[in-house]
């Protein structure tokens, strides 16, 4: 946690404080893991807002979102060649359009068991 007040004072995107941090917070340093929820939280909404979910609102895309974003914390890896940004992008990216396909197949499943329960008269 002590490097969470400089860090404030560091460029957004300077990964080696983020990775100091993600190791704090997969050590169970809950101040880590907010300070690195709440820094990257406009990312989130700025990403989700690129998205439509049918029968969602915004803050259910902006939810799964976080979602993504709190699984990139926990998976990063610091020996892999990408920034923290960019894994977290991709995870933030997965997890909203994993949503909507489950959405969707969801309302697929349900107009297909209505119209089978229409035929058989249930």
């Amino acid at each position: 946690m002590k490097q969470h007040a400089q860090a404030k004072t560091q460029p957004t995107c300077n990964s080696t404080v983020d990775e100091e941090i993600i190791k704090e917070a997969k050590a169970g340093d809950d101040a880590a893991l907010e300070y690195l929820i709440n820094k990257y939280k406009k990312f989130v909404r700025a990403k989700a807002r690129t998205y439509f979910l049918i029968g969602a609102d915004r803050e259910d895309i902006i939810q799964e979102g976080m979602i993504g974003l709190y699984k990139a914390i926990r998976d990063f890896r610091g020996d892999k060649l990408s920034s923290f940004r960019a894994f977290a992008e991709l995870c933030i990216t997965r997890q909203i359009i994993t949503a909507h396909k489950n959405s969707h197949q969801a309302k697929t499943f349900t107009a297909e068991f209505v119209h089978i329960a229409e035929q058989t008269h249930i």
